[in-house]
């Protein structure tokens, strides 16, 4: 699959490609970020690692609007910034983005994602959004509160009334936040790792001492196979954002699983601990054959 070599020695490169984390980001995934380097060097790419702010996408008001020159000879980009308009500058250049700015941009809105399982018909606890919770409150306590862009249990608190549930948004933009009745089996959840429309590997998370069972939180995670109604679902989700490689949470309640969040930016450090799968080089031959359009005669 990869690029001819050159005197033996490894492959010549061919191509560039852009790797974007945000700043905060970088250091807690330095190997993945090595290991997606060294792959696409294997495969003739220079990837190189830059920030929102090399790229100046307006997003964070320092940088040249769109510096032309990053651009140039660029072959794709893998933007884990959980910036959207990264990837629609990229796009915008004709250069394909992994994932897609569709999915950059439902991936990382909590909101948005629980309009679209409700409007794809998919299983999901009951939602307020958050500038609406003083009038409307369609379930009791206790409510768990999200902020929309949160990220890895990050932003996600419980309430115990409706006055704690305001307090928990007091000094922020309530529409920035959505209220959701608790499940019945807090603490556990199931993680679908979906790569080019399939699933590659489910994950069931727990915790014993925190309603959140996020693995960098702490919680416990073994590798489960998802019965086959619950991954046609996950694969209608994939197919209508053309996403690439993702995470789809989903929580117990009733006696089953109901759809909760999808993870644009999925980390593999949950799937690496619990599985074989090499979760990098999977993601990286799905990219090269993608982009160069790989076939059994040569890269067209």
């Amino acid at each position: 699959m990869n690029p001819d070599s050159t005197d033996g020695i490894g492959p010549m490169m061919k191509n560039k490609a852009l790797l974007i984390y945000a700043h905060e980001d970088m250091e807690k995934n330095k190997w993945f970020t090595g290991r997606l380097t060294e792959l696409a060097g294997k495969q003739g790419t220079e990837l190189k690692l830059v920030t929102p702010e090399d790229i100046g996408s307006g997003m964070s008001g320092t940088g040249n609007a769109d510096p032309e020159s990053l651009w140039e000879g660029v072959s794709y980009i893998i933007n884990r910034s959980r910036n959207a308009e990264i990837s629609k500058l990229s796009e915008k250049h004709g250069i394909p983005s992994f994932n897609n700015s569709a999915t950059v941009l439902m991936g990382n809105d909590k909101l948005f994602e629980y309009d679209l399982f409700r409007e794809m018909g998919l299983p999901v606890m009951e939602t307020v959004r958050g500038d609406a919770f003083e009038e409307e409150i369609p379930f009791d306590p206790p409510f768990i509160v999200k902020h929309r862009r949160g990220h890895g249990g990050s932003r996600v608190l419980m309430a115990s009334s409706h006055k704690d549930a305001l307090d928990k948004m007091q000094g922020t933009e309530p529409s920035e936040w959505i209220i959701q009745r608790m499940c019945d089996e807090p603490g556990c959840d199931m993680r679908l790792y979906m790569l080019g429309g399939k699933v590659l590997a489910g994950v069931l998370r727990r915790s014993f001492d925190d309603f959140r069972s996020n693995f960098s939180l702490g919680g416990r995670a073994e590798s489960v196979m998802p019965d086959g109604e619950i991954c046609e679902k996950a694969c209608r989700i994939s197919e209508r954002l053309g996403a690439d490689y993702i995470g789809i949470d989903l929580i117990r309640h009733g006696g089953g699983f109901v759809f909760n969040e999808i993870e644009d930016a999925v980390g593999a450090r949950m799937l690496y601990e619990v599985s074989d799968l090499d979760a990098a080089a999977l993601l990286m031959d799905h990219i090269y054959e993608k982009t160069f359009q790989i076939k059994e005669n040569g890269i067209k």
